[in-house]
């Protein structure tokens, strides 16, 4: 798993990319998927941000098991609704989180700037 984060945090820079070749949403994903790459991967449903956060958030359920914050370690997965629509992220250790937003690059960043978040372990 460090080697896997480490790997990543090299990426550090990559811009933003909104789908894979199969038109799957990758995104925000990105860290998770790099980390993660069995994960399955799924369309947006529709243009409405509400409806994919409730959705995305059904689909890291069915991936991962939901813990505490206290219970995070290096490679657990860390979910909020963001700007209205839902932003995850990977958490590498010592309160800090690599992630990316539509129209930046990825970027690792402390995990206070996300608001009321919900943490995750990939089962």
């Amino acid at each position: 798993m460090i080697e896997k984060i480490n790997e990543l945090k090299s990426k550090v820079g990559t811009p933003y990319q909104m789908f894979d070749e199969n038109k799957n949403y990758i995104g925000c994903f990105y860290p998770i998927y790099f980390v993660y790459p069995n994960l399955p991967r799924y369309p947006l449903p529709s243009d409405n941000h509400q409806a994919n956060y409730h959705y995305g958030m059904a689909k890291i359920l069915q991936s991962a098991k939901e813990i505490q914050e206290k219970d995070l370690q290096a490679g657990d997965v860390v979910a909020c609704k963001f700007n209205n629509e839902l932003h995850v992220a990977l958490y590498i250790g010592e309160q800090r989180i690599i992630h990316v937003f539509r129209g930046h690059t990825l970027q690792i960043s402390r995990l206070k700037i996300l608001k009321d978040y919900k943490c995750f372990r990939v089962k």
